[in-house]
C-alpha cells in the first residue's frame, strides 16, 4: 500500500475486485477551548482540522462484515450478528459499535467489506476515535439505505463508543466531526444541541499542533474518574441549593462556588471552579473571535491551560513544557488539548514566526524529554461527507 492510497483502492487490494464501494470521509478535531465542559452539559469551540478518517465499503453476498485497517495493518471479520457482539479491545470496536447500534434502524440484508484508512494521529488528542466512528455509520447508513443523518447520528456514534467502547465521552467530538464548516468553529451548546458558526479566518494567524508523544488511552485513563468528580461535585451542590434546579456544573456560577469554598470537598471544589470558569472562557473567546482579537483569544487559552494543569490535575510535565515553551518564546496562546494525560498541544503562533518556532520548540522538546515532538499546521476543514456511492 502506497502512503498516498485512498480507502476505494485499499479495498480493492485487500479483498479483490468486486462491487463499486460507498466511501465517506470524516475529520478529526482540535478543540479550541472548552475541555471537560461538554459531559458538564457546558459550552465548547471544536473545528475539524485538515487531517481524516476514510472508509470504503461495499456489500458481500454472505452475512460476515470484514474490515482492514491501514493504521494497524490488521484484518477483523465477524458475523453480522449484533446481539452477540463483545468489545475485542482496540479498533474493531468502533466498527462493531456502530453496526451494533445500526441494528436497531435495519435487519441487515447482507454483509461487508470495509477498508479504514486515515492520518489523523492516533491517541493524541485529536479525535481519532470520533473521526472513525462518524465515517463508518455516514458510510454505512448509506451502504444499507437508511436516512439517517445530522443529530440523530452523531448520537449514535457517542452511544457506540460510550455504551460499547467503554468510553463515557460527550458528545463534542462527533458532533464537530460531522458539523464542522471550513475555516469556521463551532460555538456548541451541549445542552440545547445547537451551535453558532465562528469564524476562524485569521490571516495573520498559524494554528499548530505539538504532539508531546505521551500517549493515553482515555478508557484506563483519569478521564473517566474526572467525569465522576464533576457529577458528585453537581450533586452536592445541588444538596445545598436545592432551589436553583443545579442538575449539572452548567447551572454553577462562580459567585456560588466561592460561597462554598471553605465548605466543599476541595477536590470538587477544583474540578467545579475549572468547569465553572471554562465554559466562561468559550463564551468570552468566541466573542473576542467575532472582534478578530486574537490576542484575547490566546491569553484564554493560556489560563485554560493553567486551569487544567492546576484545578483539574490532566496535564503532564511535557505538556506544560510545550506550553510553557510557547509563553516564552512568541505564541499568543497555547494549552493543551482533548481530555488531558498526554497528547496534543494547540499554539496560536503569528503567521510570519511559524516555521522558527516551529523549529524552536521541536529542538527544545528534544533536548528536554529524548524524543522527538511531532508537529502540524492545521486548518478549520470540512464536516464528514460521502465522496462517491456504490
Amino acid at each position: 500500500m502506497t502512503p498516498s492510497m485512498g480507502a476505494a483502492e485499499l479495498l480493492v487490494e485487500k479483498f479483490g475486485p468486486g462491487p463499486f464501494p460507498v466511501v465517506a470521509r470524516a475529520p478529526g478535531r482540535v478543540n479550541l477551548i472548552g475541555e471537560h465542559t461538554d459531559y458538564n452539559e457546558g459550552y465548547v469551540l471544536p473545528f475539524a482540522i485538515d487531517r481524516h478518517t476514510e472508509v470504503a465499503l461495499r456489500p458481500r453476498e454472505d452475512m460476515r462484515a470484514s474490515a482492514y485497517a491501514a493504521s494497524f495493518d490488521e484484518f477483523f471479520s465477524v458475523e453480522l450478528v449484533p446481539k452477540e457482539f463483545r468489545p475485542q479491545g482496540g479498533w474493531p470496536d468502533y466498527l462493531l459499535g456502530i453496526l451494533r447500534e445500526l441494528s436497531a434502524y435495519i435487519d441487515f440484508p447482507h454483509g461487508l467489506e470495509a477498508a479504514i484508512v486515515g492520518n489523523v494521529p492516533l491517541g493524541a488528542g485529536l479525535s481519532s476515535s470520533a473521526s472513525l466512528e462518524v465515517a463508518l455509520a455516514v458510510g454505512l447508513a448509506r451502504l444499507y439505505g437508511l436516512e439517517l443523518w445530522g443529530l440523530e447520528l452523531v448520537r449514535l456514534c457517542q452511544r457506540a463508543e460510550s455504551g460499547f467502547v467503554g468510553m463515557p465521552c460527550g458528545i463534542m467530538d462527533q458532533y464537530a466531526a460531522y458539523f464542522a464548516e471550513p475555516n469556521r468553529a463551532l460555538l456548541l451548546d451541549t445542552r440545547a444541541m445547537e451551535h453558532q458558526a465562528v469564524s476562524l479566518e485569521l490571516s495573520d494567524v498559524a494554528f499548530l499542533v505539538i504532539d508531546s508523544s505521551v500517549r493515553r488511552t482515555l478508557t484506563n485513563s483519569g478521564y473517566a474518574e474526572r467525569r465522576h468528580e464533576c457529577e458528585e461535585a453537581a450533586r452536592w451542590l445541588a444538596e445545598r441549593f436545592p432551589e436553583r434546579g443545579i442538575a449539572s456544573l452548567r447551572d454553577v456560577d462562580e459567585g456560588t462556588l466561592a460561597a462554598v469554598s471553605s465548605k466543599m470537598p476541595k477536590q470538587l471544589w477544583r474540578r467545579a471552579k475549572h468547569v465553572v470558569e471554562e465554559n466562561a472562557r468559550v463564551l468570552a473567546a468566541a466573542r473576542a473571535l467575532g472582534k478578530g482579537d486574537v490576542e484575547t483569544v490566546g491569553r484564554l487559552l493560556y489560563a485554560s491551560h493553567r486551569s487544567l494543569r492546576d484545578l483539574f490535575e490532566v496535564s503532564t510535565p511535557e505538556l506544560d513544557f510545550l506550553v510553557e515553551w510557547g509563553l516564552e518564546h512568541g505564541a499568543l496562546g497555547a494549552r493543551l488539548v482533548g481530555g488531558g494525560f498526554g497528547g496534543v498541544t494547540l499554539h496560536l503562533v503569528p503567521e510570519r514566526t511559524k516555521e522558527a518556532y516551529l523549529a524552536g520548540i521541536k529542538e527544545a522538546f528534544r533536548r528536554a524529554f529524548g524524543r522527538p515532538a511531532p508537529c502540524w499546521e492545521v486548518h478549520p476543514g470540512l464536516g464528514a461527507k460521502v465522496l462517491n456511492e456504490g
